[in-house]
């Protein structure tokens, strides 16, 4: 916990050091459902479409609520019941800096790469940090992650070290280079230390359609192992379904070929699949 403590201070020093040039920006809210809120001081206030979320607020949704808000093209559903804090969003002419901060409930991100531009994009819970290069991902409050697109490292919040916000260096140190490389999105192979800077050993690399969890002992379970074991289970879901269909075949072919003296023709129905996928809805649109 100290260690946590002591980099969040240095963070804070780095931010007011920089803020003279680095450009905070706004999110812009799109959609909104329900109570929909933004803590404001010590007051809470409703939000409705075409508001803006400045950096170190807070967004809150109440019970069968939801929110997205666009911030440069890269959009950010808050489900029902949760609350979000957009801790960081900083932007220079060759980089984006944005980091999340998840109290309570999950938020999904479709992150959208700049031509031209750095990103880099973290969302953190209580007891864990998801950074990424160009993704779609959701990170929940119990520590569970889930990529739709792209990839995410992901590792104990233990290892956190903040992202330094964007400043106007970052454009000289991009001239001097010849300008930002188009990187584009990660997969499941991108090495972690490629899409994030900050990753730490032992950093797991979670690639699209896999999960990752990480338990109250601060372990990462490793995306694959977690694949598996969703195959497994949907194999169960598939096959307790098939039996209870063969069972209802047999009992109806049984029904009919009493009444009818001979002649059973069995009956058919659907099997029920079942997924086990950590899933969060994310609406079409901005």
């Amino acid at each position: 916990m100290k260690r946590i403590i002591s980099k969040l201070l240095l963070a804070a020093v780095l931010a007011a050091l920089t803020c003279g040039s680095a450009f905070a920006a706004s999110a812009k809210v799109t959609y909104v459902k329900g109570k929909v809120e933004v803590s404001r001081g010590d007051t809470w206030v409703a939000l409705k479409v075409g508001d803006e979320v400045k950096e170190s607020e807070t967004v809150s949704t109440g019970f069968q609520s939801e929110a997205r808000l666009n911030y440069n093209g890269s959009v950010m559903a808050v489900p029902a019941l949760s609350r979000v804090t957009l801790e960081t969003l900083r932007s220079s002419s060759t980089k984006e800096t944005v980091s999340l901060k998840v109290d309570t409930g999950a938020v999904r991100s479709k992150v959208t790469h700049t031509s031209g531009k750095k990103i880099e994009y973290e969302a953190r819970t209580s007891v864990g940090v998801a950074s990424v290069r160009g993704t779609d991902f959701a990170v929940y409050s119990d520590g569970t992650a889930a990529v739709y697109s792209g990839a995410i490292v992901y590792y104990d919040i233990d290892d956190y070290v903040p992202l330094t916000p964007a400043t106007e260096d970052d454009s000289e140190e991009g001239d001097e280079e010849g300008g930002s490389e188009d990187q584009g999105p990660a997969d499941a192979t991108t090495p972690a230390d490629e899409i994030t800077d900050n990753a730490p050993k032992g950093a797991k690399v979670v690639g699209a359609g896999q999960s990752s969890t990480i338990n109250k002992d601060g372990e990462t379970s490793d995306p694959f192992d977690e694949a598996k074991k969703k195959a497994g289970k949907a194999k169960t879901v598939v096959s307790t379904a098939s039996d209870k269909d063969g069972q209802a075949s047999g009992a109806t072919a049984a029904t009919v070929g009493a009444g009818a003296g001979g002649g059973a023709t069995p009956g058919s129905s659907t099997p029920q699949t079942g997924s086990v996928d950590v899933t969060l809805k994310f609406p079409e649109g901005n």
